[in-house]
């Protein structure tokens, strides 16, 4: 069985003449809305805008500003609570340390006091007045030592309580100096998305004003062809408009059966309806006289 294969020249060819053809309708279809004048009123899409409400607003700068909030008082609560451990540190190794050295003078003391009246037994004078003495002058001075180890110890202490309390103040300052920050950021950022909105709404009012200009100017057309058409009609007739679409269409008609071989051209005519619906029987008629008498 004989089977036919389009060249590439072949294939370009046919693709060039059916693009062709296509535009030729679209010329056609450019004729008719030239001369046929439409009533349906063309509608611009307009744009629409909704402003916020301030509560709004003022949340979505809220939201814009949680994560400079949040770090700025984590900063604050990080820096008190390190220097406040630091200083509750500083205050437990403090009394460690007060109760060891308090605990070396009882001990210190408790063995002075055996050695004297171990000394004193030994010697049978255990009961003596000048012994008794002697051991409540040690009690006494371990007494006055465990005192001064508190005094020392408390002196020290209070001053870290009172650098608590100074550390809690700064604290409170620091939360008092931020919520001014934040309500500085605050306004700030209200400030910048109203300006943003504002030119979004200015965007859109001139945008909706130029389309309301351009349907202005349609409207306007629209009755200039309509008075036009309309006085042409009241001279010259009906039919003198379709006379003029039809003429224009056999230009183009002509113009595409021009570029295509003699033979093609009389045979586009002979089965393809389209020219004679389009033009006509006068027009159609004369366009065929002038491919059939046409040199090759």
């Amino acid at each position: 069985m004989y089977s036919y294969t389009f060249s590439k020249d072949d294939t370009d060819k046919l693709t060039k003449k059916t693009q062709d053809y296509s535009n030729m309708l679209d010329e056609f279809k450019k004729v008719d809305d030239k001369y046929n004048l439409t009533t349906d009123t063309v509608t611009f899409e307009k744009q629409t805008f909704t402003k916020p409400t301030d509560e709004e607003i003022k949340t979505s700068a809220k939201n814009s500003l949680e994560d400079y909030k949040q770090t700025s008082l984590k900063n604050i609560e990080s820096d008190y609570n390190e220097k406040s451990t630091n200083i509750s540190n500083q205050i437990d190794e403090l009394n460690k340390s007060a109760n060891s050295q308090k605990q070396e003078t009882k001990n210190l003391y408790s063995s002075l006091k055996n050695d004297a009246s171990n000394d004193a037994l030994k010697r049978g004078l255990a009961r003596s007045s000048i012994v008794i003495n002697v051991l409540d002058a040690f009690d006494q001075n371990m007494i006055d030592e465990i005192n001064k180890i508190n005094e020392e110890i408390g002196s020290k202490v209070e001053s870290l309580n009172n650098q608590k309390l100074l550390l809690s103040e700064q604290r409170q300052n620091a939360l008092n100096a931020f919520d001014i920050s934040y309500a500085v950021e605050l306004s700030t950022k209200i400030d910048e998305i109203n300006a943003a909105l504002a030119e979004q709404e200015q965007k859109v009012i001139e945008y909706n004003n130029e389309i309301a200009e351009k349907e202005a100017e349609y409207e306007a057309q629209r009755n200039k062809d309509t008075l036009d058409r309309a006085e042409f009609i009241e001279k010259y007739g009906e039919d003198a408009i379709l006379s003029l679409k039809q003429n224009e269409k056999y230009e183009i008609a002509l113009n595409y059966l021009n570029s295509l071989p003699k033979e093609e051209a009389i045979n586009e005519l002979d089965t393809n309806r389209t020219y004679s619906y389009e033009l006509g029987p006068t027009y159609f008629n004369r366009l065929k006289v002038n491919i059939e008498e046409r040199e090759n």
